[in-house]
């Protein structure tokens, strides 16, 4: 599919698409001069969004991406790969504790929200005359 059909599926502008290839997260094909999307690039939109929604940068994001297609468990790591992934296993394990955080928070405001809710439906009965 081309960039327009791309946007609408994915919800996204045609600039931010744009954007998202020129920092590397998206890798199109290129046929006859135009890019080529497919269900692929809708899974990577689809978490790419979800990352940032959890508070993580376009730059982690493609840190993340680029390490999980490129690394291979039986891989010998020179000492400044292991200095590398020791610094990005901080980071992720610092993204997790903030979602966890979150996720307490979310909490939180759920039960206010009931405890709101509930009020409402109580002086709404009393009131209905």
């Amino acid at each position: 599919m081309k960039i327009g059909e791309f946007a609408t599926c994915t919800g996204l502008s045609k600039d931010t698409i744009r954007y998202y290839e020129k920092v590397g997260l998206l890798c199109p094909e290129i046929k006859n001069k135009h890019r080529e999307y497919n269900e692929d690039h809708i899974e990577m939109i689809s978490a790419i969004l979800k990352l940032k929604q959890c508070g993580f940068s376009l730059q982690e994001i493609k840190i993340l991406f680029e390490w999980s297609q490129n690394t291979n468990e039986n891989d010998e790591l020179t000492e400044a790969e292991i200095q590398n992934l020791q610094q990005m296993k901080i980071l992720f394990q610092n993204k997790y504790k903030q979602m966890i955080q979150r996720e307490k928070e979310i909490k939180q405001i759920k039960q206010v929200l009931l405890r709101a809710e509930y009020k409402m439906k109580q002086l709404l009965e009393k009131n209905k005359g």
